[in-house]
């Protein structure tokens, strides 16, 4: 019952969003805590080696394998409403991150001459090579060929000149662009170093 001129109990009018907001917290307050660089070593030695590139931008990764016809396909991993339909307001951004998403899987092309020009400065970002065997290359190009084509109609972004479908696996803070193309590196033969939130990948060359 209601009191004429009693102070609204907030806790009992906004139980959900104080949870939320306390939930919110608790999980940035972790991220920052816990959130670091992996450590990528590419294998030693490969046999028959190619070289594919990891992307960096500072906030997304990706991978760009040979294609073997003159061409270079850059992979990456994303949620669908920020990459795949440009919606980009930094509003949106904590929902993208505390809690699952829609996935999408983003692809483009480029000419191997003019990635050779780029000299490791491409799309926002830098490029680290990484030589590995070709046989490892080839099965992740055509698994990830393969489940692009199991996406459906492609969406074309022009923020963003990527060609995008939506991915079964969903993005958030605990899986996101760093999480799964440290997965494809491990199909490279690479080593990722574990993290609990990754915030970034970085390549730590051996001993050739």
């Amino acid at each position: 019952m209601d009191v004429p001129g009693a102070a609204p109990d907030l806790s009992q009018r906004f139980p959900r969003k104080l949870a939320l907001l306390a939930l919110a917290c608790a999980l940035l307050a972790t991220a920052l805590w816990c959130g670091c660089a992996s450590t990528v070593t590419p294998p030693s030695e490969p046999p028959d080696p190619v070289q594919v590139y990891l992307l960096s931008t500072g906030r997304h990764a990706g991978v760009l394998l040979p294609c073997g016809d003159g061409r270079t396909v850059e992979y990456g991993y994303g949620d669908w409403s920020w990459y795949a339909l440009g919606k980009t307001d930094w509003w949106r951004a904590p929902a993208t991150v505390l809690w699952p998403t829609q996935g999408t899987l983003g692809r483009r092309y480029v000419l191997d001459a003019d990635l050779a020009a780029m000299s490791h400065s491409y799309g926002g970002g830098t490029l680290e090579e990484l030589h590995v065997s070709r046989s490892s290359a080839d099965r992740l190009l055509a698994r990830l060929d393969a489940k692009f084509a199991a996406g459906g109609e492609p969406h074309f972004n022009e923020l963003f000149d990527m060609s995008f479908v939506k991915h079964e696996a969903g993005f958030w803070m605990f899986h996101d662009c760093h999480d799964e193309v440290a997965e494809w590196l491990r199909e490279l033969d690479c080593s990722v170093r574990w993290a609990p939130i990754r915030t970034g990948l970085r390549v730590e060359h051996g001993e050739r």
